[in-house]
C-alpha cells in the first residue's frame, strides 16, 4: 500500500496577464527576483534560507500537482520553467545550489531549520548529494545527533515524515526523535496529524520503536474524543500499526467505535475507508458493526467513480481476509467493474486482490471474473504480472471453478519464465490450478518445474503437498507428462489420504437411505488414485461412487461446481475408472423428511429399479 496523498484543493485562474504587463516582462521580473535570492545566499542565515528553499520547494509541489493546463495565467508558466524541468521534476541545478548554501552554515542550524530544510526537500522528492558521497539527508542526521537535537512535535513530524519519504532511514535519528516522544509527560502538543503521520512515517521507513507506538496508542485511547481526528488521520494511524505489526487492540477498539458512532461517513474520502477497513484486516482485529458501517456507507453511495482501482481491490480484500461476507458490497464492487467503459487504469495486482477476495469469501460473480479475464488476454501485458499476482489470480479462477482456457493458456509463457521466482505456495497454486482447469502446458510443467519443487520440498506445507499430488495425476495419468520423483511422489500421497474424513448428518442420512434400498455402501473408501469416497456400492455388477455434495462442494445460485468439486468428479472415473454420481444437498434438503421421496431418489439417480416394479 502505497502512502496516503494529502487531499490539497487548488483552485486555479482563468486569467492569462497579470496587469499591464506582458509575458516577457513577468519572466524577466521573475528570473530577477530569483537571481538577487541566488547571489543573495552568502548573506543569509538559517532561517533566511530555510525560508527560502521551503517556499520554493511548496511553490514546486503545488506545480507538480496541478501539472499543465490550457489557458493557464502567465506567472505559473514562469515559475514552472524557472523551478521544474521538462518532465515536471525539480530543477535539480537549482535546488542542489540551495543545498550546497545550506552546508556551508549547516553547523549553525537549530532544530527547527534542521527539519524543515530536510522537509522542504522531501516536498520535491529530491536528495542532494556532494562530492563526498554524503547527501544532504546525511548531513542533517549527523548535525541533529552531534547537537542532540531536542526537537518540537512539529519538528518531529517534519523530520520523520521527509526522512520516510525519501526513504532515508536513518536509524539513529529515528530511535533519539521516538525516545523524545516517549519522553513527553503529555502528548497535548501534537496535533492529530502530526502524531498520525509520525506514526506513519516509522512504520513508512521501517523503523522499529515499540515504546513509542505504545505511548501514542494510550494517548488516543485515553483522549476524551476522537472528534479532531479527520479521515486521513485515522487511516494512517491505523494503517501505521498494521504495517508495523504492532498489535493494540484498545486502539483499534476505540478508533472503529469511534467511525460507528458517527453520523456518518461522508467526510471520508475512498482512500481512507480503504485503507482503514485494510488495516483492521491485516491487524487480524475483528469488529464487525465498523465493517458493516463501511459497507453500507459504500453500498449507499449512487456510483463508485470516485474510487481508483487500488482502493476497490484493497478494500474487497480486507473484507475477504476479515471474513465479513457483505452480498450487497460484493455486488456492488461487481457491477461498477462489469459495466466500467475500460479497465485499463487497474494494474495486475489489483485484479489478483479482486478475484481472490471474491474466491476467498466464496462469492461466485461470473460476470466479473470473464470481465477481468477477456481484459488481461487482450492488453497483451501479462508480463507485467509478478510471481505471487500471477498464482493468486490462476488459483482464484480455478478455484471457484471458472476455468477459462483463454486466460490459462496465454499466461503459459509467463509463468514459465516466473518459476524460479514463485513461494512454495506460489509454485503449488500454479500446478493445482492448471491440473483444475485441465489447460495442458508442457512448457511450463517440465524437468525444471520438478526440480524446483524438489528443491522447495522441506518447505511446502500439507495443503501444498495434496494440491501436488493433484496435480501429479493430472500429469502422469491425465496428460502422461512429467513426473514428481518417486521419494517426492509417495510423501505428497502419504499427506493427501491422511487427512481426517469429516462425515456430515446429510452424509449419514444418505448412507442410511442406500442400506434400505438393499446395498451394502462401504464409507469414506480411499480409491488408488488416493481420493477418499463418500461411499462406495455395487450396482448391477459394477461398482459406483457416491459423492454427497455439500456446501462446500457448490457455489452460487446456479450451483455450480467448485475447482476442487471439478477435479475430483474428473480424476476419479479417469483414474480409478469407476463411475462417481453426486447427491446434491439441496435436492435432499426438500424430501429430508420424507423416506420414501430419498429411496426413489437414489434409486433413479443409480438406475435402479423401485419396489414397485
Amino acid at each position: 500500500m502505497t502512502k496516503p496523498e494529502s487531499k490539497q484543493r487548488v483552485q486555479s485562474s482563468s486569467n492569462n496577464n497579470i496587469g499591464a504587463h506582458s509575458f516577457e516582462d513577468m519572466k524577466n521580473m521573475l528570473r530577477k527576483i530569483f537571481d538577487d535570492t541566488v547571489n543573495g545566499t552568502e548573506q543569509c542565515n538559517m532561517r533566511a534560507l530555510t525560508e527560502t528553499i521551503l517556499a520554493m520547494a511548496k511553490i514546486a509541489k503545488i506545480l507538480r500537482q496541478q501539472g499543465k493546463s490550457k489557458g493557464e495565467d502567465s506567472s505559473r508558466v514562469i515559475l514552472r520553467r524557472l523551478l521544474l524541468i521538462k518532465d515536471m521534476k525539480p530543477n535539480r541545478n537549482m535546488f542542489q545550489f540551495f543545498a550546497g548554501a545550506s552546508m556551508d552554515i549547516i553547523r549553525e542550524f537549530d532544530e527547527r531549520h534542521l527539519s524543515n530544510l530536510a522537509y522542504a526537500y522531501a516536498l520535491i522528492d529530491y536528495v542532494p548529494e556532494f562530492d563526498d558521497g554524503i547527501d544532504l539527508f546525511d548531513h542533517i542526521t549527523m548535525n541533529a545527533v552531534d547537537v542532540k537535537a531536542e526537537f518540537i512535535p512539529q519538528g518531529i513530524f517534519n523530520m520523520a515524515w521527509a526522512y520516510a519519504t525519501v526513504g532515508k532511514p536513518h536509524a539513529v535519528l529515528f530511535e533519539a526523535m521516538g525516545d523524545q516522544v516517549v519522553a513527553f509527560e503529555y502528548l497535548g502538543g501534537f496535533r492529530p496529524q502530526a502524531l498520525s503521520n509520525t506514526l506513519w512515517a516509522y512504520s513508512k521507513a521501517g523503523v522499529n520503536h515499540p515504546q513509542l507506538f505504545q505511548k501514542v496508542a494510550k494517548h488516543v485511547v485515553e483522549s476524551d474524543s476522537l472528534d479532531r481526528f479527520k479521515s486521513q488521520d485515522i487511516s494512517n494511524m491505523v494503517w501505521a500499526y498494521a504495517t508495523a505489526d504492532v498489535p493494540h487492540a484498545k486502539l483499534f477498539q476505540r478508533v472503529a467505535n469511534h467511525i460507528v458512532a458517527s453520523d456518518s461517513l461522508d467526510r471520508f474520502y475512498p482512500q481512507d475507508l480503504a485503507i482503514t477497513v485494510w488495516a483492521f484486516a491485516t491487524a487480524s482485529v475483528h469488529h464487525s458493526k465498523l465493517f458493516e458501517k463501511v459497507a453500507n456507507n459504500i453500498v449507499g453511495q449512487d456510483n463508485l467513480d470516485r474510487f481508483k482501482p487500488q482502493e476497490i481491490s484493497n478494500i474487497m480484500w480486507a473484507y475477504a481476509k476479515a471474513s465479513f461476507n457483505n452480498p450487497r458490497l460484493f455486488e456492488k464492487m461487481a457491477s461498477h467493474i462489469v459495466e466500467s467503459d475500460s479497465l485499463d487504469r487497474f494494474d495486475p495486482q489489483a485484479f489478483s486482490n479482486i478475484v481472490w477476495a471474491y474466491s476467498a469469501a466464496g462469492v461466485r460473480h461470473p460476470k466479473l471474473f470473464q470481465k477481468v479475464a477477456n481484459h488481461i488476454v487482450d492488453s497483451k501485458s501479462l508480463d507485467r504480472f509478478d510471481p505471487q499476482a500471477l498464482a493468486n489470480l490462476l488459483w482464484s479462477y480455478a478455484t471457484m471453478g471458472i476455468t477459462d482456457k483463454q486466460l490459462f493458456s496465454s499466461f503459459v509463457p509467463t509463468a514459465a519464465k516466473l518459476i524460479d521466482s514463485y513461494t512454495n505456495q506460489g509454485l503449488a497454486n500454479i500446478a493445482w490450478a492448471y491440473a483444475a482447469a485441465d489447460v495442458d502446458a508442457p512448457i511450463l510443467f517440465n524437468a525444471h518445474f520438478i526440480n524446483k519443487c524438489v528443491e522447495k520440498g522441506s518447505g511446502f506445507e500439507i495443503e501444498h503437498y495434496r494440491q501436488l499430488h493433484q496435480w501429479h495425476l493430472w500429469q502422469t495419468k491425465e496428460k502422461s507428462n512429467s513426473r514428481l520423483p518417486v521419494d517426492f511422489q509417495e510423501r505428497c500421497y502419504d499427506i493427501f489420504i491422511s487427512e481426517e474424513p469429516t462425515v456430515s448428518k446429510l452424509q449419514d442420512d444418505v448412507v442410511a437411505q442406500l442400506s434400505y434400498i438393499g446395498l451394502d455402501p462401504k464409507e469414506e473408501v480411499i480409491m488408488e488414485s488416493g481420493y477418499r469416497i463418500d461411499a462406495l456400492v455395487e450396482v448391477n455388477g459394477k461398482q459406483v461412487c457416491i459423492e454427497v455434495d455439500g456446501l462446500s462442494h457448490l457455489i452460487g445460485k446456479n450451483r455450480s461446481p467448485l475447482g476442487i468439486t471439478i477435479l475430483k468428479r474428473r480424476q476419479v472415473p479417469s483414474i480409478d475408472g469407476i463411475e462417481l454420481v453426486s447427491v446434491p444437498h439441496w435436492d435432499w434438503q426438500k424430501i429430508v423428511n420424507d423416506k420414501k421421496k430419498k429411496q426413489e431418489s437414489l434409486r433413479n439417480l443409480l438406475s435402479l429399479k423401485s419396489d414397485n416394479e
